[in-house]
């Protein structure tokens, strides 16, 4: 791992890189690297290139979540997958919780002993499908998961009143689309939609902040 680069494009994006920091994701990469070839974690495979195609775009949205989440808050990351952002934010934000909520048991196996890896406290895994959850958070956030419209009357009771909803999205008129087919399809809510940069990737990427989502 290059953690000059790391480091550099951490603090780029408004983090402080500290040792602890650079340390736990460099264990993390170390996990994802040894899985990957049989657990089909992610398609790239240099280390370099997962920082930038995963640990930078998870943590590109760090200013969203400082905004729109408080200390103490419980977030939930629907569809995990290899950790994607949770892990990287449960790094980030050591005064927030998180729910790595994963249905795929090879995959909340191997967040499981990512969390006992790394050291890190303030995240949990729940292996089931979001419907199962049986439980609301102070946010919900996702990263290439499904089209909210497609997953909306899940996520729906995921969410405690007035919380938001924060979706990692690629371009802005993508979103806009995606946006306008759950309102087409009876969902009310308010929206912004921030622009993100990723340090070292020119694909356009954007997060979808949603509040007091509500079917009329």
């Amino acid at each position: 791992m290059d953690k000059e680069l790391l480091s550099s494009s951490l603090e780029r994006i408004g983090i402080t890189p500290s040792d602890e920091l650079i340390g736990r994701i460099q264990l993390y990469l170390d996990e994802i690297l040894f899985f990957n070839p049989s657990l089909k974690l992610v398609g790239a495979e240099d280390a370099d290139e997962i920082i930038i195609k995963h640990v930078l775009d998870s943590a590109a949205a760090y200013p969203v979540f400082l905004e729109n989440t408080e200390a103490s808050s419980v977030i939930a990351d629907m569809g995990s997958g290899a950790g994607f952002p949770g892990v990287v934010l449960a790094m980030l934000f050591p005064d927030r919780d998180f729910v790595l909520i994963e249905r795929m048991q090879r995959r909340s196996r191997f967040l499981k002993g990512v969390l006992v890896r790394t050291g890190l406290k303030n995240a949990e895994v729940c292996d089931c499908d979001i419907k199962d959850a049986e439980r609301s958070f102070d946010a919900v956030t996702c990263r290439a998961f499904h089209p909210i419209y497609d997953a909306a009357d899940e996520v729906y009771p995921l969410l405690k009143e007035g919380a938001p909803l924060l979706l990692y999205k690629g371009p802005r008129v993508s979103v806009s689309s995606e946006l306008d087919v759950l309102r087409g399809e009876g969902w009310s809510f308010e929206e912004e939609i921030v622009n993100l940069k990723v340090p070292y990737l020119d694909e356009a990427r954007t997060m979808a902040v949603l509040r007091k989502l509500r079917r009329i």
